[in-house]
């Protein structure tokens, strides 16, 4: 599901359904992080939809996935964020 809101309130950008579990992937543009470290609310969030709302959370940093050139290696990037191994 992409543009999906978590029952406390909190958008996410993607959740897919891993080995029966919900996660959650943001990519996290430049007003998220003061930086390279994070924002408090960018922090406040990502605790609150794993705690709140049950649901693991993998967050993508703008500077690395503008780093990818196509879509393959925008899908190969997750892919190995959440540990899944095509062959």
């Amino acid at each position: 599901q992409q543009e999906v809101v978590t029952p406390n309130g909190y958008r996410l950008d993607i959740i897919v359904e891993l080995d029966g579990k919900r996660v959650g992937i943001e990519v996290d543009g430049p007003s998220h992080f003061a930086g390279r470290d994070p924002m408090g609310s960018t922090i406040l969030k990502r605790r609150q939809v794993v705690n709140a709302d049950g649901i693991q959370l993998v967050s993508i940093p703008y500077w690395e996935w503008n780093n990818l050139v196509d879509s393959n290696d925008k899908g190969n990037y997750i892919n190995g964020k959440l540990g899944v191994t095509i062959t």
